[in-house]
């Protein structure tokens, strides 16, 4: 031991180590050599421990040095995007999302992440056709499914459908790996990688780290798990030795710390915003190799956090995510957005005193909207990157209690989100026109993918995949954004949100802008770059898509040809048939150019931006109060917002005054309009006639409803909203309204039963029953013969007063709403059509 002693010790005397990594140094080489000592004469573990020390540091070295030098890439390119910027806080939040006219042409977190997973999903995309979820949530072939994973964990299935669908899966795999370790990663190839493991803390604690220790050792293949303190594997043979055995389980007990703490095992608080780094979180995600895919099933039905399918997707997207946050941010995007800010800040101050436009239009100093824009952009990048969407170290039973209650939610209340969603058309007729579209044949393709398989196979085979065919939970992502919840309350949401048809709706009408877009610069490919329609021109410039990225995407042998001879230019496709550049090259302009197709997209068919979510939520994170308090908040109302930034950007980006009054009168007329269409087929809906359109309270309605938040128009006629509850209620959020409802038949009937008066429990029941059944008491199509055949009849036979609540009923929709039912309220069956009339108040 004293010759590799006094060499550490002279290392740190001369300053090539610190004092710790030099202690560390001489516990690892102690460990090895107590290690080869039981099976190996004491002068040759001696040797044996000093070799594999160096090599594993001369490894550790390779990798920061790779590391450093991509961060220093990116540091240039955020230097030249940020700091002679005009707008720097627009430019800085353009790192992570992109804002129309900010001038920034770089690339965005956001943007990428959605261009990578589109990517993914063409290129597995028969494994989710035949794999994926049903309406109810399970696998349409589970048993391709399981075979499928044991395929990719080499086990041999003999299913030669299983086996090409782990191909693909396990080439998109490799493009990942190959694209994340391009950016400044260190992931060695595995052919037999298998399936992203997905670890319950909860469940790990249950086990106890002995228990859960014991459950997984033995499910694990040796020969591929790497010692890190000799950097060679653990064994020769997939099982373990006897006397490697005590370093395994210090090894695997390490592990179950740093899963059950989130991290926090191998942390220490610090002064510092440089979050640990992304480039060998990977490489240590990929710590645990089971022996086979039976092996790796068995452990995720006991201490997985989704099923296979899941598993299988999610990892896909997970380094989806990463690769795009470490292109744009550099191999620690912590440290690089941190970067990013200091220059954003240097080059206000350097535009010091000049005043800009905040969204709301208001003239504001240019420090000040950038030192908001910092933090605004730090909480922005939690949620990019997902950890604010992690529940705080302890809280994992209160957020995953909350995000079942909010999914609840969802299947109760979203089940006629439908009937708004024709808003949708005005969205998309805006975007169209925004880069030289015609809206109606944007349109006119949703109308085709909706009632023509073979479009949508046509869409697929140019690289368009529905969105919520990827996983649980996309449905409702829409209003929610990200939630932690357990995947059986995930399910009955999705269930609804697929039932409603509001998923297919949606996923056509995103498929269809694509698609349109793709078609519009087919047409303009015959034409050089300075020649095309100003619009597609100025929306591709705004990108960084330069005229000699044209002549390369134009070129007419790598465009898509459909069957009905009409050609697309397809960013999937081109990469796929172009030959004129090296693979890693074109996959980046691939990937420019789909961002901004997914950009425009946004505009069209808006979801959860990440700048809505964090006007509400900030970084909070679930299970804390606040983070619960503000999810519950944002609830239904993220779409809203994400309406409004994007319209209020592009509001702003017109060139002139008398444009942006032109934008903005046809967009509120148009999604007046459709809103009016929204607010008159939920009267239906509601069993009640069309509200008369001469009453400015109506418009006032349509207005709101046009922009995504129609519950708030109930009180421009009410008092209570369209489920009961108050205006404070509605702002509080579904979560507290139904604590409330839960709450009142108890409450509310004790305080009348001390005053003496009589009990109302049964109304009170019958109103929880119609409100918050899932499912049921949601769905459009059905809710009205639920509400009428069930709810109605349970009043009736809990409460004396039920006959006189429903004629006080119809007497407040005559009164707030001009209105009347024509299924009345306890009746079993209408005993009229609806009066279409009523529209005009006759």
């Amino acid at each position: 031991m004293a010759n590799i002693a006094d060499c550490i010790d002279s290392a740190v005397q001369q300053g090539a180590l610190q004092q710790g990594q030099g202690q560390a140094a001489k516990q690892h080489f102690q460990q090895l050599y107590e290690r080869y000592a039981t099976i190996m004469p004491d002068t040759q573990a001696r040797i044996l421990a000093a070799q594999d020390l160096k090599e594993a540091t001369r490894r550790a070295a390779r990798s920061r040095y790779h590391a450093v030098v991509h961060q220093l890439q990116s540091m240039r390119r955020i230097s030249a995007h940020i700091g002679k910027s005009d707008r720097p806080d627009l430019a800085l939040q353009s790192l992570i999302e992109f804002e129309e006219g900010s001038g920034y042409t770089g690339e965005s977190v956001a943007s990428l992440t959605r261009a990578y997973v589109t990517e993914i999903n063409a290129g597995i995309r028969e494994f989710m056709a035949k794999t994926g979820r049903n309406v109810f949530g399970r696998s349409r072939n589970q048993k391709l499914l399981e075979n499928a994973v044991r395929e990719l964990h080499a086990e041999d299935t003999g299913d030669a459908g299983a086996k090409a669908m782990a191909a693909a899966i396990r080439a998109q795999q490799e493009r990942m790996r190959l694209e994340f370790n391009a950016r400044g990663g260190d992931i060695g190839k595995l052919n037999d990688f298998g399936v992203s493991h997905t670890h319950d803390p909860l469940a790990m604690r249950k086990a106890g780290k002995d228990g859960w220790t014991a459950k997984i050792i033995d499910r694990l293949d040796w020969s591929r798990i790497t010692d890190h303190s000799t950097g060679k594997p653990f064994s020769t043979t997939p099982d373990l030795p006897a006397a490697a055995r005590p370093q395994a389980e210090i090894m695997l007990g390490q592990v179950y710390d740093n899963l059950t703490s989130m991290g926090w095992n191998n942390r220490a608080p610090a002064l510092t915003v440089q979050g640990k780094a992304l480039y060998n979180q990977r490489a240590e995600a990929r710590l645990l190799h089971f022996k086979g895919g039976t092996e790796w099933l068995e452990y995720n039905a006991a201490f997985g956090t989704g099923d296979p399918y899941g598993a299988v997707v999610g990892g896909l997207h997970a380094m989806a995510r990463d690769v795009a946050l470490m292109r744009v941010l550099g191999p620690n995007p912590t440290a690089g957005l941190e970067f990013a800010t200091q220059h954003a800040q240097k080059r206000a101050q350097q535009l010091r005193g000049r005043k800009v436009r905040n969204l709301a239009g208001i003239k504001v100093d240019i420090e000040g909207e950038t030192n908001r824009a910092v933090t605004r952009t730090r909480a922005m990048l939690a949620h990019a990157d997902g950890s604010a969407a992690t529940p705080a170290e302890g809280y994992e039973a209160t957020a995953a209690f909350f995000g079942a209650v909010r999914m609840f939610s969802v299947s109760t209340k979203l089940g006629s989100a439908l009937l708004s969603s024709v808003s949708d058309l005005g969205t998309i007729g805006a975007a169209a026109k925004s880069v030289g579209m015609n809206s109606r044949n944007v349109i006119g393709r949703q109308v085709q993918l909706l009632r023509s398989h073979a479009t949508r196979e046509t869409a697929a085979q140019m690289g368009y995949v529905a969105d919520t065919l990827a996983t649980v939970g996309a449905s409702a992502s829409r209003y929610l954004g990200d939630t932690y919840a357990p995947e059986l309350a995930s399910r009955m949401a999705d269930f609804t949100l697929r039932a409603s048809g509001l998923n297919f709706w949606t996923d056509m009408g995103r498929t269809a802008f694509k698609m349109e877009f793709s078609g519009f610069m087919a047409a303009n490919a015959g034409r050089a770059f300075d020649a095309i329609d100003a619009p597609l021109r100025d929306v591709l410039a705004a990108r960084g898509i330069t005229a000699a990225d044209w002549d390369l995407l134009r070129d007419p042998a790598t465009l898509f040809v459909a069957p009905n001879g009409a050609k697309f230019l397809s960013p999937h496709w081109w990469l796929e048939h172009q030959t004129t550049m090296p693979r890693e090259q074109a996959e980046g302009l691939a990937m420019r150019l789909l961002q901004v197709i997914e950009e425009q997209q946004e505009f069209a068919i808006p979801t959860v931006r990440l700048r809505g979510r964090v006007a509400i939520t900030g970084d909070a994170r679930p299970g804390t109060f606040l983070g619960e308090l503000s999810r519950s908040g944002a609830m239904y109302k993220n779409f809203a917002l994400s309406l409004m930034f994007n319209q209020a950007r592009r509001f702003w980006a017109q060139p002139t005054p008398l444009k942006r009054a032109a934008y903005a009168a046809k967009m509120l007329a148009t999604l007046t309009a459709l809103g009016a269409v929204a607010v008159q087929l939920k009267e239906l809906a509601k069993g009640r006639d069309p509200r008369p359109m001469d009453d400015g309270k109506f418009w006032a309605a349509a207005v709101l409803q046009g922009g995504g938040v129609g519950i708030f128009g109930d009180f421009f006629a009410a008092g209570t909203n369209r489920f009961g509850g108050g205006f404070a209620q509605t702002l509080a959020g579904p979560v507290v309204g139904l604590g409330e409802d839960l709450v009142r038949p108890i409450a509310s009937n004790a305080a009348r039963a001390a005053q003496g008066k009589d009990i109302l429990l049964g109304r009170d029941l019958a109103n929880l029953v119609r409100y918050n059944t899932p499912v049921a008491s949601s769905l459009w199509y059905q809710r009205l013969a639920f509400d009428r055949l069930v709810a109605d009849q349970l009043q009736q036979l809990l409460d004396p007063e039920a006959d006189l609540m429903f004629r006080r009923a119809s007497r407040r929709a005559a009164r707030d709403y001009g209105t009347d039912f024509w299924w009345e309220r306890g009746a079993p069956a209408p005993d009229r059509a609806p009066n279409l009339a009523n529209i005009t108040g006759q």
